[in-house]
């Protein structure tokens, strides 16, 4: 083999996640969208385009969704099919002026058949099993894979006829929320930011937080508080010395739970687009949201854009006077249209 020949070799081997093909597979039966797939040596990664219309050219919303291995597309016996990942607001509506993407997760159908998920729409091996998931789901459950997910799916858009390319946005809810922060830092092609119902600092505090807080909510007596707080130093521990030590439903216990911990204040920081973080005050994963204008102000930045949502869950329900979730009375919509604003 000559020399040059030897370097083509080289060099396609290390741009083929770059030059990795995609596959417009057409609409979606049944439904108003378009199914893509990017194709590369690692991976496919799949997303979905609400209406399906490339006709005309519109800003894009890109929908990170939270941290199940749920399916993009979910069918009914009878034929008819929805997106669960938007299903909480209008989002038929909010596609008339933007193509709305949102990305699979990895390792997870691109359809399903409802009566194959468990009652959380999860996709799994087994469904009368607790949160049987698939080993592939499970070892690439991390963060940094996500965001790589993310940016690449972001790469193929910024070159689209149909996309706006200015006006490429990222919406992320949960642990999404993480992503869309991270895959928008240092990333010109990304034009704003929104952060819902996320917790700007790491896992394990949140877990702490809530087990205090159980106790004031009188749902759990303080030594109980105490002993599942050890028990997450325990489990921590184990981690850090030996990651196959201990094993977790969603993903490898070294990966999954260390990638999520990573605190996101300094990437918030260096954001230059505007962000709009919005939050229920009764979500213990978010309120620490509420110190984030702190920051924003001794660093002199003035692009967050911060919205508490006063009673609300992590889902943006009221609660009852019993505390608990009232689901007649749901405000997915009133955010959405706040983060369009």
């Amino acid at each position: 083999m000559n020399i040059r020949l030897k370097i083509v070799i080289i060099i396609a081997y290390c741009l083929w996640p770059i030059l990795a093909f995609t596959q417009d597979l057409g609409k979606v039966t049944n439904l108003q969208a378009r199914h893509f797939r990017l194709i590369s040596h690692k991976d496919s990664i799949e997303f979905i385009l609400v209406n399906g219309n490339l006709d005309t050219i519109k800003p894009v919303i890109i929908f990170c969704q939270g941290s199940t291995p749920i399916p993009l597309v979910i069918k009914y016996p009878e034929g008819d099919k929805f997106i669960p990942s938007l299903n909480n607001f209008d989002y038929q509506k909010l596609s008339k002026d933007f193509h709305i993407i949102v990305i699979s997760m990895p390792y997870t159908p691109f359809e399903v058949d409802i009566q194959k998920l468990d009652k959380d729409f999860m996709y799994v091996i087994d469904k009368e099993k607790f949160q049987d998931l698939s080993p592939s789901y499970l070892a690439n459950n991390y963060f940094e894979n996500y965001n790589r997910r993310a940016k690449r799916v972001i790469d193929y858009l910024s070159r689209q006829k149909w996309v706006e390319k200015r006006r490429i946005s990222i919406i992320g809810h949960s642990r999404g929320s993480k992503i869309a922060i991270k895959s928008s830092v240092g990333n010109k092609k990304i034009y704003k930011v929104a952060f819902l119902s996320g917790n700007p600092f790491g896992l394990i505090e949140q877990y702490v937080r809530g087990y205090r807080r159980q106790v004031d909510l009188g749902e759990i007596e303080a030594k109980e508080s105490q002993y599942k707080i050890e028990d997450i130093y325990r489990v921590w521990k184990k981690i850090n010395e030996d990651p196959n030590s201990v094993k977790r439903n969603f993903g490898d216990p070294d990966r999954t739970w260390t990638s999520f911990d990573q605190p996101l204040l300094d990437d918030f920081l260096k954001l230059e687009q505007p962000v709009y973080v919005g939050y229920g005050t009764e979500d213990i994963k978010a309120i620490l949201c509420d110190l984030l204008p702190i920051f924003f102000i001794q660093k002199h930045k003035d692009n967050l854009t911060i919205k508490p949502y006063l009673g609300l869950e992590h889902n943006f329900y009221e609660l009852d006077a019993k505390r608990k979730i009232d689901f007649a009375k749901a405000h997915w919509n009133d955010v959405m249209n706040d983060v369009i604003k």
